[in-house]
C-alpha cells in the first residue's frame, strides 16, 4: 500500500512531477498570469509550508500544492525574462554579427548569429533581435566564433506546423531568436574583434568539438560510419545518413544517437575503471590512501569534459547530474542511483529552463529513467536477501552463469521497460514506435556496449597523443554491425512501427498509467487502470482531420471519396512529413499520396479540390455525400466566381465580406491564427431553407447529403501567448 515510508522514499519524485504539471498549466492557460502575484502568492504558501513544517509534520498535499505553485510561477517568470524583441514582418537587411553556433545540414549551412550591426547601425541604437539563424551556403566557411557581414532575407519564427504539432516559434522564443531567414550568397568574413567572456567559453568548447570531428574525418574514410562516430562523441548528427538513421529508429536503437545515460556510464564509468586499475598497481597508495575517492574525482572531470564536447543536450545534462550524484555518493558513501537523484536531476534542470518539459528529448530521458530506477529499485529488494548467500554457494562456473544470465535478463528489462516509456513519447511526437525494438536491442546492444562506445571512449583518451586511429577503426567495425543489425530489423518491420500520433491527453493519460503501475505498490497500483482505460477510449474514439491547411502559402491535404489524406503542392517538404506522421504513413509512401485529378481540378487562376471525410461515403445515406468543394484562387476573378460556389475559400488574397462562402480561412488570417486543421462530416443540416409557403432554391437532399465543417482547430489561440504573439520590428522601426 501507499504507505508513509512509501511516501518519504518517492516525496522529491512526486513533488517534481507537480512542479512539472504546474509548467504545464502555464502554458494551456488561455492568457497570460501576473508574474508579482504569482510570486507574492508563492512566498506566502512557502513561509505557512515552513511555518507548519515546524510545529507537525507537513500535510503531503499541501507540500504537492506549493510544488505545483511553484511550477506555475518558475514558467511565468522564465517567459517575462526571455522576452526579447521579434521580427513581425519578412525584410531585407544588411547584418554583422559574430558565429554563436554552426549547425551543418545535408544541403546547406544554418548560423545562428548575435547580431551587432544592421543595416550599419549598431544593435544597441534600435530594437532588433540580438539573435538570428540564417541558412547559408553550404561551402560557407564561417565557424563558431568568427564575425560575419551578410545580405539576408528574414522572416518571423513559423509558428506550429499543425495545431498542437512541433512548435518552432516556441523554441525560438526561449532561445531568443527573434527572426529566421536565408543569405544572399556567402557570407563575408570579418576580424574577431571583441567577445564577452561568456561568448569566449561557448565559442572554445565549438572549437574543440569542431577540431575532434575534424581529427576523426583524418583517421576514418567518408563513410557512413565516421558520421555516426562523430554524432557519438562529439553530438553532430548532421552527417548522418536519413535512411540509416530511418532504420535505427525502426528497431528501436535511435536512442544510441542522443547522448545521454548510457554514453555517460560508460564514458566516465570507463574512466573510473581506468585510474582505479592505475592507482590498484601502486600497493603503498593502495593501502594509505582511498583510492576509489581519487577515481571517482577522475570519474567527475571526464564527465564534466564529454558534457562539453558532446554539445550538451538536455538528455546529457540530465545523464550528467545524475552520473555526478552517483560519483558523489561514492565520495560520501552512500548510494547515489536512487529515484530522489532522478527527481533532483529534474528539478534542477526545470528550476534553470521550465520550457524543456516540453522537449521530446527530456521526457524521453526522464521518462525511461524513472521507470528503469523504479523497476530496478523493486528488484534490488527482492533479491538483496538472497543474493550474497546464493552467490557465496555457487562455483566460478555458476557464478560466471549467473552474471551472463544476469546481465541477458537485465538487457531484456532494460529494452522493455525503456521500450515502453519511450515509445508512448514517440508515438505522440513523431507518430511511430518500434515494434520490433527489443529484438534490436537485444542484437545491437552489446556491440555498442561492449565494442563501439569502449573503443569511442580509448580514442578520445589516445587522440591528443596521435594514437586514436586504432580504436576508430574497432568503432568504426562496431557501427558497421551495429547498421547491419539495424537494417536487418528494419526490414522485418516493414514500416509497421507508423502507427499515427497520439494526441496529448492520450500520451498523458498512458504515462501515467506506466508510472503508477511501476511507482506505486500493493493494491494501489490498480489505480494505473484508471488512466489506461481512458487513455485507450480516447484513441478508440479519436479521428485525425480531414483536412490540413498551412500557415502560408498553397500546402493543403484532404481526404478522397476513399478516406486517404491525399497533398496538394509540388516537393515533399516537412510539412507534408508532419501531416503523415499524424496518419500512420511510413516515409518511403508518402510520394504515393500526392494529390491526382479528378480529386483536384487546377489552371492558372487556382485550384478546386473536393474534400471527404475519414470515413469516405457515409453507408447510412442513400447515396454518397456530395463533397466539401475548397477553392483556392489566384486571381480576383477566380475568387469572385469561386465565392458563388465554393464551401472553403483558402487563399492569400483580400477576400471580401460579401462572398457566399460558408467559411473563407485567407492570408489574413493564417497569419493570426497559423495552421488549420478541419473535421468534416456528412450529417443532415440542422436547418433547411424551404418551407410551404417559400418553395426551396436548391435540392434539399443534395444539402441533406453533403459534407459540411464539423469542427475547426487553429493552431494559434485568438488570444495568442507571448511565443505566437505578432512581433514589433517592423521594417518602419529600421527607418
Amino acid at each position: 500500500m501507499f504507505t508513509v515510508s512509501h511516501w518519504d522514499n518517492q516525496a522529491l519524485l512526486w513533488i517534481c512531477f507537480s512542479f512539472a504539471a504546474g509548467i504545464a498549466a502555464y502554458v494551456l492557460l488561455p492568457v497570460e498570469p501576473f508574474w508579482p502575484f504569482l510570486v507574492l502568492t508563492l512566498l506566502v504558501c512557502a513561509l505557512f509550508s515552513v511555518w507548519r513544517g515546524y510545529r507537525d509534520r507537513l500535510n503531503p498535499l499541501i507540500l504537492l500544492g506549493v510544488a505545483f505553485w511553484a511550477g506555475l510561477t518558475c514558467a511565468t517568470l522564465r517567459t517575462a525574462y526571455v522576452s526579447a524583441p521579434r521580427l513581425g514582418e519578412e525584410m531585407n537587411v544588411s547584418l554583422t554579427g559574430r558565429v554563436l553556433e554552426r549547425l551543418e545540414r545535408a544541403n546547406s549551412v544554418r548560423l545562428v548569429l548575435a547580431v551587432e550591426t544592421i543595416n550599419d547601425r549598431p544593435i544597441e541604437d534600435i530594437v532588433f533581435p540580438a539573435k538570428v539563424r540564417v541558412s547559408v551556403p553550404a561551402a560557407t566557411l564561417a565557424n563558431s566564433g568568427n564575425r560575419v557581414r551578410l545580405r539576408a532575407r528574414l522572416f518571423p519564427p513559423s509558428g506550429p506546423v499543425l495545431p498542437g504539432g512541433y512548435d518552432f516559434s516556441f523554441r525560438a522564443f526561449f532561445l531568443q531568436i527573434g527572426a529566421t531567414g536565408f543569405s544572399f550568397g556567402a557570407p563575408q568574413l570579418l576580424s574577431d574583434g571583441e567577445m564577452p567572456v561568456w561568448q569566449k567559453a561557448d565559442v572554445l568548447i565549438q572549437v574543440l568539438r569542431q577540431r575532434i570531428a575534424d581529427r576523426i574525418a583524418t583517421h576514418l574514410p567518408a563513410e557512413q560510419e565516421t558520421a555516426l562516430v562523430v554524432a557519438l562523441l562529439v553530438g553532430d548528427r548532421s552527417g548522418i545518413d536519413e535512411t540509416q538513421e530511418e532504420n535505427l529508429r525502426a528497431a528501436g536503437l535511435a536512442h544510441i544517437l542522443a547522448i545521454s545515460g548510457l554514453h555517460m556510464a560508460l564514458f566516465a564509468g570507463g574512466a573510473y575503471a581506468a585510474v582505479l586499475f592505475l592507482l590498484a598497481l601502486l600497493p603503498p597508495l593502495t593501502l594509505r590512501w582511498p583510492i576509489h575517492k581519487f577515481a571517482a574525482v577522475a570519474a567527475l572531470l571526464a564527465a564534466i569534459f564529454y558534457l562539453a564536447v558532446s554539445g550538451a543536450s538536455v538528455a546529457t545534462q540530465r545523464s550528467f547530474l545524475m552520473i555526478t550524484l552517483v560519483f558523489l555518493g561514492i565520495l560520501v558513501g552512500r548510494r547515489g542511483l536512487t529515484l530522489r537523484s532522478v527527481a533532483l536531476a529534474g528539478l534542477l534542470l526545470l528550476l534553470l529552463a521550465p520550457e524543456r518539459l516540453f522537449s521530446p528529448g527530456f521526457q524521453m530521458s526522464f521518462a525511461a529513467v524513472i521507470c528503469l530506477v523504479a523497476v530496478y529499485e523493486t528488484w534490488r529488494d527482492r533479491r538483496e536477501p538472497f543474493a550474497g548467500k546464493n552467490r557465496r554457494q555457487q562455483k566460478l562456473p555458476g557464478r560466471v552463469g549467473s552474471t551472463i544470465s544476469n546481465w541477458m535478463v537485465g538487457l531484456v528489462i532494460t529494452a522493455l521497460v525503456a521500450g515502453l516509456a519511450t515509445g508512448i513519447i514517440a508515438a505522440y511526437h513523431f507518430g511511430r514506435v518500434a515494434p520490433l525494438g527489443m529484438l534490436g536491442n537485444l542484437l545491437g546492444m552489446p556491440v555498442f556496449t561492449l565494442l563501439v562506445m569502449p573503443m569511442g571512449v580509448l580514442a578520445m583518451i589516445m587522440m591528443p597523443f596521435g594514437l586514436a586511429s586504432l580504436p576508430l577503426a574497432a568503432m568504426s567495425l562496431g557501427i558497421t554491425l551495429l547498421l547491419k543489425i539495424a537494417a536487418f530489423v528494419a526490414e522485418l518491420d516493414g514500416g509497421a512501427g507508423a502507427i499515427g500520433r497520439l494526441t496529448a491527453f492520450e500520451a498523458f493519460a498512458f504515462s501515467i498509467a506506466l508510472f503508477a503501475c511501476l511507482l506505486l505498490r500493493g493494491r494501489w497500483r490498480s489505480c494505473a487502470l484508471v488512466p489506461f482505460t481512458v487513455g485507450l477510449i480516447l484513441v478508440l474514439f479519436s479521428q485525425p482531420p480531414d483536412v490540413q491547411i498551412a500557415a502560408t502559402g498553397t500546402r493543403i491535404s484532404a481526404r478522397d471519396i476513399n478516406g486517404d489524406l491525399n497533398w496538394l503542392g509540388g516537393r515533399r517538404t516537412f510539412l507534408v512529413d508532419v501531416w503523415y506522421q499524424t496518419e500512420g504513413v511510413p516515409a518511403h509512401e508518402i510520394m504515393s499520396y500526392k494529390m491526382k485529378s479528378p480529386q483536384k481540378t487546377c489552371d492558372p487562376d487556382g485550384c478546386v479540390i473536393k474534400a471527404y471525410t475519414a470515413r469516405g461515403g457515409d453507408e447510412e445515406l442513400e447515396r454518397p455525400p456530395a463533397p466539401l468543394l475548397i477553392a483556392m484562387p489566384k486571381s480576383q476573378k477566380a475568387l469572385a466566381l469561386d465565392c458563388r460556389y465554393a464551401d472553403l475559400i483558402v487563399s492569400d488574397l483580400i477576400v471580401p465580406a460579401t462572398c457566399g462562402a460558408k467559411l473563407v480561412i485567407d492570408g489574413g488570417t493564417r497569419q493570426v491564427r497559423g495552421a488549420v486543421s478541419l473535421w468534416l462530416s456528412a450529417e443532415v443540416l440542422p436547418e433547411i431553407n424551404s418551407s410551404p409557403d417559400t418553395p426551396a432554391t436548391y435540392d434539399d437532399t443534395e444539402i441533406a447529403n453533403a459534407i459540411h465543417v464539423a469542427k475547426i482547430r487553429y493552431a494559434i489561440a485568438a488570444a495568442p501567448r507571448p511565443w505566437h504573439e505578432r512581433g514589433g520590428v517592423t521594417r518602419a522601426e529600421l527607418q
